[in-house]
């Protein structure tokens, strides 16, 4: 029986692709990132000073170049921005889907190349890749950072207006579910989210401070911000900013 994350509903009910062909900025680079059976659009903001690699897996409905003014902001709290766009998104060829998000994050992280210390990312969305790599974490990677993300399965079908199952497969427990993930983990953890978050409730972001493994971990919850404009208070950029600074004795 087909998962019902594997579902055509389900995925035109999560996913919201736009196209996108913004000229690559002054300082960055684009790469593609060959995944089976479509291509992904990675965008390298350059920063030698930066001695952390930030890779983003951002958000629904946006692309690599909606981030293009951000790397300033990424650069001054401490790390080098990078960002992908999924299947279908940007540049990116294929059809997204939750189990190629998945699937893919193993690869974009790989693309980077080691050079220096990663920070994954993941924002709304992109949750389902950082506690993928959270949970598998490489030799590259120093921590990670999960920004107004979800946690629940059933919240997420929920969110969609699909009719909850009466149980989950061990497949989809094993490739869905952030919570076995995040307890797998142990790296330093940043949980992000705002307490007006009305798409995504930061009792999400409680419970996946709970759920990870880690001791090094911090959970920032952002008063008077929702789900798309915490990145906008004072405290997003302090709190990224001390958690990037308190990885800078560790190394690949």
């Amino acid at each position: 029986m087909t998962s019902i994350f594997d579902n055509d509903l389900f995925n035109s009910r999560l996913f919201f692709p736009r196209t996108d062909r913004t000229p690559t900025p002054p300082g960055a680079r684009d790469v593609f990132v060959d995944v089976a059976g479509a291509r992904l659009h990675l965008r390298r903001h350059a920063a030698r000073t930066a001695p952390i690699e930030l890779l983003l897996f951002h958000g629904n409905g946006e692309v690599v170049s909606d981030y293009d003014q951000a790397a300033a902001e990424f650069l001054r709290a401490g790390a080098s921005l990078s960002v992908v766009d999924y299947r279908g998104y940007g540049e990116s060829t294929g059809t997204p889907s939750l189990r190629a998000l998945v699937a893919d994050a193993h690869a974009v992280l790989a693309a980077l190349g080691g050079e220096r210390p990663v920070v994954v990312m993941g924002r709304s969305l992109g949750s389902a890749a950082a506690a993928e790599l959270y949970g598998a974490a490489t030799p590259a990677m120093v921590g990670v950072v999960l920004e107004s993300g979800f946690v629940e399965l059933r919240g997420l079908l929920g969110r969609r207006g699909l009719e909850q199952p009466v149980s989950f497969s061990t497949d989809e427990l094993v490739t869905f579910d952030h919570a076995p993930k995040l307890r797998r983990g142990t790296l330093p953890l940043l949980v992000l989210h705002g307490e007006d978050d009305e798409l995504i409730e930061v009792q999400e972001a409680r419970a996946a401070y709970a759920e990870a493994g880690g001791k090094d971990k911090t959970l920032v919850t952002l008063p008077g911000h929702g789900h798309n404009d915490v990145s906008l208070a004072p405290q997003y950029w302090s709190a990224l900013a001390t958690f990037l600074a308190g990885l800078g004795g560790r190394a690949p």
